[in-house]
């Protein structure tokens, strides 16, 4: 099975991505039929479906732009998902031709003729390295006998008896050679070992190892240390004389997810395929407890579920993971801003991008309950009217939340009615119905106008301690945790294709000469496929929401020095937008940042 998003194959009973946790069982949506209105977005494969077949061609489905013209400066441009596997097609067609023809010349130029037949034997001694002339026949080597726990890579070859060899073979059963067997220098080195006088210290030292005592004294690791090659120290959280506490990373997480505990995940998963929670960076709380302690009866008290427990160098460990409880306990507080520029290129013409940060924050009994709305925007350069779309996306947006979500709670309220939380379902339905009202607009203004504008989109609606992820387009949500980046959502653009298929690599993406052309957009048709999926906040994380004008022009690493290094999200949005202006500016800047705290 083949995600909808990223193209990456699945297994048949997935229910979510691996690679971007994206839901695989969407409904399939059809391309229409009229050549005036292109498609936007592929088809999602139906279960048991094999990935459709890429159409013959005579000419390549994508024209190169011209040499003299820059590529960044042309529009954008919509591609039909014919033409999109039109052109991954003709590139693996490419592909496995060069890969050939350069595997046959080396090949030729090594030997003559690449015939397996034509090519040379080569002998190997028992050692690994290339056999010589006086090579004994196999029948004349020795015999080579071995323990049965002791693994053949690690084996010795034994040697060959000489003289009487009474009792060898009891010796070999035992997986041990007798002491007569050992060779005079052997003999020698262990006498001189034996005689070397023992200081009091090391003899104090080697009397504790031997009682199972620790040599450091129970003395905490340091951040960075890894436990059973898998648990990596993050931050010693508590030292004391009979336990320490660690944050830790699971880095291999998928062997039991966290979020619903399935073990059907396999190694180089990102995303749980039965619940779709991110696989990566998940933190847990290891417990360190000395040889000599009553590790059992602390493990009992702690107050998380304890997911693994194993000893390492005479001391216990159990790894807990916290309970449910909230990381908000007075609710979460949301710092926000949000700001645009033309960029230096564009800079006299209309900008094309839009912004909304919709906030309504109060705080009662002490608790605060943030709800809010934070979109990016960007008109389709080089169509009709991009601003003008993108405009109008935003004031779609903003007047149905504020009626769904900020005025109907209040309005209940003064009429003395309770308002519970909204579940879970309700969120992600108002926010999909939200955009699809929006992409319907547009394609009703572009029939009765004979236009063609449109706009991607990009966010996240903020509801107490959880984010709600929205995408159509290039546009980009960015996450920093614990001072590291990652992007949230997936491009849905040619270029994004082929590094999801492994066909370019992720820097290509900056400068691909195909790099403007999306494949999913508002105001393209009426039943455009929207991707949305559910975030767990924690205090300290920081969002952004971006146009491609910013990643485009700003890489990854430079984005998370920026946000780290920013005081506030007002900074940030000003630091991103001048280094963007600084690197080219080739494209309208926007940025929506909030910080949780």
């Amino acid at each position: 099975m083949f995600c909808p998003s990223c193209n990456a194959p699945n297994r048949e009973d997935a229910k979510f991505c691996k690679s971007c946790g994206q839901p695989l069982h969407a409904a399939p949506v059809s391309a229409p039929a009229a050549p005036e209105m292109p498609a936007s977005a592929t088809a999602a494969p139906e279960e048991n479906a094999q990935p459709p077949a890429a159409p013959q061609v005579s000419e390549p489905a994508v024209e190169e732009p011209p040499q003299e013209e820059d590529p960044s400066l042309a529009p954008t441009l919509i591609l039909s998902p014919e033409k999109v596997m039109a052109y991954r097609s003709r590139f693996w067609r490419q592909n496995e031709e060069e890969m050939r023809q350069a595997g046959q010349a080396q090949a030729n130029e090594q030997y003559p003729s690449s015939h397996p037949a034509d090519q040379p034997t080569v002998l190997l001694a028992p050692g690994g390295e290339p056999a010589g002339e006086n090579i004994r026949p196999l029948a004349d080597q020795p015999t080579v006998l071995m323990s049965g726990d002791t693994p053949a890579q690690e084996s010795a070859p034994a040697p060959e008896p000489q003289g009487d060899t009474q009792g060898t073979e009891a010796a070999f059963d035992a997986g041990v050679v007798p002491a007569s067997e050992k060779s005079a220098e052997q003999k020698e080195a262990n006498a001189a070992m034996s005689s070397q006088p023992v200081s009091g210290d090391e003899a104090a030292q080697e009397e504790d190892q031997q009682a199972g005592a620790p040599e450091d004294d129970f003395a905490p690791r340091a951040v960075g240390d890894t436990l059973l090659g898998r648990y990596e120290i993050t931050q010693v959280l508590n030292e004391g004389p009979e336990e320490h506490a660690y944050q830790v990373i699971d880095h291999e997480g998928y062997q039991r997810c966290w979020n619903c505990g399935s073990e059907q995940n396999a190694e180089g998963d990102e995303f749980c395929i039965d619940c779709g929670a991110s696989m990566l960076n998940v933190p847990y709380v290891l417990h360190e407890y000395p040889a000599s302690g009553n590790a059992a009866a602390d493990v009992d008290v702690l107050q998380g579920t304890i997911v693994n427990t194993f000893i390492d160098q005479g001391r216990t460990y159990a790894v807990e993971q916290a309970s449910n409880q909230s990381a908000f306990p007075n609710g979460a507080q949301l710092l926000v801003a949000a700001n645009s520029d033309a960029g230096n290129v564009r800079r006299s013409d209309p900008n094309e991008d839009s912004t909304l940060a919709l906030q309504l924050q109060r705080v009662h009994e002490s608790l605060s309950t943030p709800v809010g709305i934070f979109i990016v925007a960007d008109g389709l350069g080089g169509h009709d009217n991009g601003q003008v779309a993108s405009r109008m996306t935003i004031n779609i947006i903003a007047e149905r939340m504020v009626r769904e979500l900020l005025a109907a709670p209040l309005e209940t309220e003064k009429e003395g009615g309770n308002v519970g939380p909204l579940e879970e379902d309700d969120l992600v339905g108002l926010l999909r119905n939200t955009v699809e009202e929006a992409n319907v607009v547009l394609c009703q203004k572009n029939q009765q106008d004979k236009t063609d504008m449109g706009s991607t989109l990009t966010g996240y609606m903020v509801v107490g301690e959880h984010a709600y992820i929205v995408n159509v387009g290039d546009s980009r949500t960015y996450m920093v945790r614990a001072g590291q980046i990652y992007q949230l959502t997936t491009d849905h653009s040619l270029v994004g294709q082929l590094v999801a298929g492994g066909m370019i690599q992720p820097d290509d993406v900056y400068t691909h000469p195909n790099r403007s052309q999306i494949f999913r957009s508002l105001g393209d048709k009426p039943n455009v496929q929207i991707d949305i999926f559910k975030q767990q906040l924690l205090p300290g994380d920081i969002l952004l929401a971006c146009s491609d004008g910013l990643w485009e022009m700003v890489r990854n690493p430079q984005i998370e020095s920026i946000l780290n290094s920013a005081p506030d999200p007002q900074t940030a949005c000003t630091q991103l937008i001048d280094a963007a202006n600084t690197n080219g500016g080739e494209d309208n800047i926007s940025a929506v940042i909030v910080f949780v705290r």
